[in-house]
């Protein structure tokens, strides 16, 4: 790779970051903008999910543009747009203001996904796709990780001083004890739109446009070559296509998985604030972290990412599904018992706080804890590399784009579910971890049962690709010779 295509790729990776790290900021601090605004959980996740369902039906548009028209256009745009949507966070007070920012945000961050997606696309072979996904979702963890540390940093709320009250009781605690810090939550987005709108102009000048297609096996050394490119683009028609493809039908319906994972995400905070009591940094504390993100980044990130792609290079082309499958079944049993145990630091209790421990055996049931959680995210991060690889090799270059663009907008729709039954069902029970354990089961049953079909589906398709490829090349090559 060229040096100045080298600088390019990395300055849009660290725009796609900072519109990656928009989620993030909130989420740590739910419970505080809960208290500024007066809100509770239930308009939260209504919030959360009209700013999913605006998010994914935003990518379904710039999945389409991602395809047809110069995504670096579109991308200088979307950072524009975010950053003064991030600026102008400083100056909420009411919900309707909220809102109507966070479906500013929900566009201009749904331009992240087609784009990464189809660049890395364009300039990763196909054998190391799974890996290259997996090391862009690891940075992205990463910034998302940075984004929640630089949010929590803004809130001082002592959880642990409220420890005997009900959910509801701590947030009007929090109102009457914490009213000068508040509005604190908005001051991470004022900041990061400031850099972004300096990221964004620096990156109208060195961003360049890769060649589409010119990392596939047929196309890499024509496509080196100058007076070469790769000259097809979606039609409306192709649109048909990505609908009746059966592989793209049974890649698009495994949403089910996405709703677990937007009602984990979605009250994974104020489940570690208010039901597991962490508030500070100690020992517990850090084994928590490092086994529940350090198992499930390595592990999910690398390990199940690259055994996907041995298995692909070892001419096992259903390999990524069949990894896909295990980790989808596998995720279901430790994220359950994780959350059956529900520990609270406060009174070193587990099971909901009907077992009462002494220190020794707390360790012991704490580490078990952490890696039954760690061990389940794992697998749960070990299916999203081989899902997008599954999905880049049975479609066509022009229409990869696309495709991501209506597989994350379906995934938008189960994201969104997840995070408004979670805000009904918590509103209704009080337990975040109940909540979670149950959406685990019934959610994650029914997601493995639409892997399965890729079995039969996802061959056939990606040797249409392959052969429909090989064509386009000889065709090219011989109409430039004979010009």
């Amino acid at each position: 790779m060229k040096k100045r295509e080298l600088i390019s790729i990395v300055f849009v990776m660290i725009l796609i970051l900072i519109l990656v790290m928009d989620a993030a900021i909130l989420l740590p601090n739910e419970v505080l903008i809960a208290a500024d605004i007066d809100i509770y959980f239930d308009a939260i996740g209504l919030l959360i999910g009209i700013y999913t369902v605006i998010h994914g039906a935003s990518i379904l548009i710039f999945g389409y543009l991602a395809d047809k028209i110069n995504r670096r256009r579109i991308l200088i745009s979307a950072g524009m747009l975010w950053s003064f949507a991030a600026i102008f966070h400083i100056f909420i007070f009411d919900f309707w203001q909220l809102l109507l920012l966070r479906l500013i945000a929900a566009v201009a961050t749904s331009v992240a996904t087609p784009i990464i997606i189809s660049f890395l696309a364009d300039i990763i072979s196909p054998q190391s796709r799974s890996k290259s996904l997996a090391v862009w979702g690891l940075i992205s963890s990463f910034a998302s990780i940075a984004a929640g540390v630089i949010a929590l940093a803004f809130n001082p709320i002592d959880y642990s001083a409220l420890e005997s009250l009900t959910i509801s009781e701590k947030i009007d605690a929090i109102k009457l004890l914490y009213p000068e810090f508040l509005h604190t939550w908005t001051y991470p987005y004022f900041y990061l739109g400031i850099f972004a709108i300096i990221i964004t102009v620096i990156a109208f000048f060195i961003i360049i446009e890769p060649k589409r297609a010119s990392k596939e096996e047929f196309f890499q050394e024509l496509l080196a070559q100058e007076k070469y490119s790769y000259t097809y683009k979606i039609t409306i028609k192709d649109l048909k296509f990505i609908f009746t493809r059966k592989s793209n039908f049974f890649l698009i319906m495994n949403f089910f998985d996405v709703i677990f994972i937007g009602l984990f995400l979605a009250y994974i905070f104020p489940y570690i604030n208010l039901e597991i009591g962490i508030n500070v940094i100690d020992l517990r504390v850090i084994i928590f972290f490092m086994f529940a993100l350090g198992l499930g980044l390595v592990i999910g990130q690398f390990i199940l990412a690259h055994w996907g792609d041995k298995r692909f290079q070892k001419g096992d082309i259903n390999g990524r599904v069949k990894v896909a499958v295990i980790c989808s079944i596998a995720t279901i049993p430790f994220l359950m018992g994780a959350f059956a145990m529900s520990p609270n630091l406060s009174n070193n209790s587990f099971f909901f706080n009907t077992v009462l421990v002494n220190d020794a055996v707390f360790w012991v049931f704490w580490l078990l804890y952490s890696s039954l959680l760690g061990i389940g995210i794992a697998f749960e991060m070990g299916i999203g590399p081989n899902w997008y690889s599954s999905v880049i090799d049975v479609n066509y270059p022009e229409n990869r784009g696309s495709m991501i663009a209506i597989a994350s907008f379906v995934d938008a729709i189960g994201r969104a579910i997840g995070a408004i039954i979670g805000g009904v069902v918590v509103t209704a029970t009080g337990s975040f971890s109940a909540t979670i354990f149950w959406s685990t089961l019934i959610f994650g049953s029914i997601s493995t049962l639409f892997w399965v079909p890729l079995f039969y589906t996802s061959k056939k398709d990606l040797i249409d690709v392959r052969e429909t490829l090989k064509e386009r090349a000889i065709k090219m090559q011989s109409e430039t010779s004979t010009e």
